[in-house]
């Protein structure tokens, strides 16, 4: 099969790589952190969801991009894993808006991946003993009340931040058409 390697895309998809990485470690004000497994900061996730507008290989580039970014600056090995494990909503949400499907089933799904996903991680790190809980908290609760709850809120505010921006950068026609945001679209048109 030939492909054409879409150069402009490649570097759109490095770009997201760099700010997946520099919004968690440049920008620490934004950060909640909830010990001993869960931190969030604000627009973590958007360069993830961007990549997943544009295509599968994109989304898991930057996906893995970012996550080997996360462990060569030192971030707790937690997060690390944790952000290892964006690859499979990463995957599955650009595979949803490839197949058009709309953007806020795509949110749903992706986000309930993602809580389970981030949840099941925090709860190995626990029960293998890489991380300790609070005196008086359950790996339960921590993992998925803690992790897992904090996560779907964290997954909606920076999807929504990203659909805002992929619907600008939709109009300046750096990305591709966009889904509509409920109903399963028509094949969408490459940008300019």
């Amino acid at each position: 099969m030939n492909r054409k390697i879409n150069t402009r895309m490649i570097v759109i998809t490095a770009l997201l790589i760099g700010f997946g990485i520099l919004i968690p470690t440049a920008f620490s004000f934004l950060r909640v952190i909830l010990p001993p497994a869960f931190t969030a900061t604000l627009g973590a996730h958007v360069p993830i969801f961007i990549a997943m507008f544009i295509s599968p290989w994109s989304a898991v580039f930057t996906a893995v991009g970012t996550t080997v970014g996360f462990l060569l600056t030192g971030l707790d090995p937690v997060v690390t894993a944790r952000a290892g494990s964006h690859i499979v909503f990463a995957v599955v949400g650009a595979y949803m808006i490839q197949k058009r499907y709309g953007l806020v089933p795509t949110g749903i799904v992706t986000c309930l991946l993602h809580g389970l996903f981030e949840a099941l991680t925090t709860y190995l790190f626990l029960a293998l003993g890489w991380t300790t809980p609070a005196s008086g908290s359950s790996f339960l609760t921590i993992a998925f009340y803690t992790t897992g709850i904090g996560t779907l809120v964290h997954h909606c505010v920076d999807y929504v931040i990203a659909c805002v921006i992929g619907f600008a950068l939709m109009r300046a026609h750096v990305l591709p058409q966009l889904p509509p945001l409920w109903k399963r679209g028509t094949k969408p048109t490459l940008a300019a």
